[in-house]
């Protein structure tokens, strides 16, 4: 006698296959939530681990270059002003050229902030710009640096100049970035920033409002440049135009771009 047998397969139909779906959904959450509270606890230990040496830096570099800090040149305002505003004299924002870095600081850091004051390796040369601007790679390059610096002071300013909160802040995004300096929301920021005034720095336009700005002497009547970027006319080839604190400035460049 044979007797037959049936494999018997379960059935899916289509609410059963969504509910797994919706059930699989909230099980990737409920992890991804988890791993979410454990980084950002253990992030927040960083911080906290990390805050005595940030400090023991923060005081190590005051003492290292004490009473060597400068206020910024009417030429470097001119690029600061159109990113973060004119607050770099009123809030006394000193930086120290040649700077002594403290240990633990390799030769490929450049420049280092805490609160108002920025440490940069360079010396003090090419911190006010030469004419023509654009062939004056040496104030182009120290300004870029000081343009990434300052943003850092800003970020400062937003914490109210208290050094461990910022700190505590800077660290924990670190983590959260994986470690990783250019990931870190603040540096990128920092990088930004720093490209945002490029074609008044280093274009072959932009660089010919600041020769005549300076050339004309009109620091005291045009004051400081308020826009990152010059404006273009598509109906008037050649005129281009910059908006500055007191007005602005016009420029009419040939086919050549002289203006």
């Amino acid at each position: 006698m044979f007797h037959q047998y049936k494999i018997l397969t379960p059935v899916h139909d289509a609410k059963s296959e969504e509910l797994m779906l919706d059930c699989s959904r909230v099980v990737t959450f409920i992890v991804q939530s988890v791993r979410d509270q454990l980084k950002d606890i253990e992030c927040t230990l960083f911080s906290m681990v990390t805050l005595p040496g940030y400090l023991f830096s923060d005081l190590g570099f005051l003492t290292l270059n004490a009473f060597n800090g400068q206020p910024t040149t009417t030429d470097q305002d001119y690029f600061i002003n159109p990113l973060h505003g004119s607050f770099s004299h009123t809030d006394d924002v000193q930086v120290y050229y040649g700077a002594t870095f403290a240990p633990g600081f390799g030769a490929n850091v450049a420049g280092v902030t805490f609160g108002s004051r920025i440490y940069l390796r360079t010396d003090s040369s090419a911190i006010s710009a030469s004419t023509p601007l654009l062939q004056d790679r040496a104030f182009q390059q120290k300004t870029k640096l000081l343009l990434h610096e300052f943003t850092h002071v800003k970020q400062y300013k937003n914490f109210g100049y208290f050094h461990p909160t910022f700190a505590l802040a800077y660290m924990k995004s670190y983590c959260l970035a994986g470690y990783n300096y250019e990931n870190n929301p603040f540096e990128v920021e920092a990088y930004q920033k720093q490209e945002q005034v490029n074609r008044l720095l280093t274009g072959v336009v932009g660089t010919q409002f600041m020769d005549k700005w300076k050339q004309s002497n009109w620091v005291s009547a045009f004051g400081l440049p308020t826009n990152r970027d010059y404006n273009e006319y598509p109906n008037l080839p050649g005129q281009y135009f910059l908006q500055f604190q007191n007005g602005g400035i016009q420029l009419v460049c040939n086919s050549a771009n002289v203006c």
